[in-house]
């Protein structure tokens, strides 16, 4: 799927216009993971939102005190990273990768333009997370 039409099935960005899908969507990148990799980790600033292509993700709390908890599994379709981006805040939680996994990178620099048009998606942010697992 072209990084175009990602987003607009990604509950965030749905309010958007055609235009500002495809113009955030020059500016993504798409990663690949390996299983294992930390793909974000807690308490570091977010620079970036993810969207995960394909794959599969777990959020961990605690790896860096060796006290790991596994507070849920993300897979094609969700995203993360949103929090720590739009809020400027430290990230709540890590992201390790369970198998081989691509994500849609958006750096927070290029959201940051539209939630300026679009303030409908800090408030969608909400919305997600209230559906979510412990404060991720």
């Amino acid at each position: 799927m072209e990084p175009a039409e990602m987003l607009k099935h990604t509950a965030l960005f749905a309010e958007m216009s055609d235009a500002d899908i495809s113009e955030l969507a020059l500016s993504t990148r798409i990663e690949s993971y390996k299983p294992g990799r930390i793909i974000v980790r807690e308490g570091h600033a977010g620079a970036a939102l993810f969207i995960l292509i394909s794959g599969k993700v777990e959020v961990v709390k605690g790896i860096a005190d060796g006290e790991e908890a596994v507070a849920g599994t993300l897979g094609a379709g969700d995203f993360f990273g949103e929090v720590a981006v739009m809020k400027h805040v430290a990230r709540s939680a890590s992201v390790r990768a369970l198998e081989d996994t691509e994500c849609l990178v958006i750096r927070r620099l290029d959201l940051e333009s539209l939630i300026d048009r679009y303030p409908g998606i800090d408030a969608k942010i909400g919305t997600a997370l209230s559906g979510r697992f412990d404060g991720h």
